[in-house]
């Protein structure tokens, strides 16, 4: 009886520590960075700022704009881990500021919030693919959706080349090109 309790115990702790083992890893990707980037029908710019502020946890400010009396601006707190040694799993809750170009009920945008979750992955010892899913709310009768397929080049560990399709909802389709600085 005493062997098996031991080996009961030994299979509850290596069972334990192999659940646990991703937690304790570090993440696979930096976040603490800036974004700067143009879309493509419409044209526009945008900018995106990480700061990670603790293991797991981020800030995340977004300005985004057509020039055309628009913009999408919002900021908030997101989370980010590991899911294997290639695999990040990221979110973020952000409250929104949107002026669509064709509003002019509202001066100073109108208020919203959102909550995103996405993944990213190492293909290729340089590539990165991702996928990030959301939705933002302006009340209860507008929820638009959030969906984004992209890939990143890391031509250093400070500077990268990314490309993203973007269908999310607060403006057309576009796709999106982008330069990243880790610092």
């Amino acid at each position: 009886m005493k062997n098996s309790n031991k080996s009961f115990a030994i299979k509850a702790i290596v069972t334990a520590m192999a659940l646990t083992s991703s937690a304790a890893m570090a993440t696979n990707f930096n976040y603490t960075n800036l974004e700067i980037g143009f879309t493509s029908n419409p044209s526009g710019l945008a900018g995106t700022g990480r700061l990670a502020f603790m293991d797991g946890a981020h800030f995340i400010v977004n300005a985004s704009s057509q020039f055309e009396g628009d913009w999408v601006v919002s900021g908030g707190a997101g989370f980010h881990a590991p899911i294997n040694g290639f695999v990040d799993v990221h979110g973020d809750a952000r409250i929104y500021s949107v002026k669509f170009p064709e509003d002019d009920k509202h001066d100073w945008g109108e208020l919203a919030y959102g909550v995103n979750v996405g993944v990213k992955a190492w293909v290729l010892p340089q590539i990165e693919a991702n996928l990030l899913v959301g939705q933002v709310a302006f009340d209860s009768d507008d929820t638009r959706s959030v969906v984004e397929l992209g890939g990143r080049f890391h031509s250093t560990d400070i500077l990268s080349l990314g490309a993203t399709y973007r269908a999310n909802g607060l403006y057309k389709e576009q796709v999106y090109f982008d330069v990243l600085f880790n610092f």
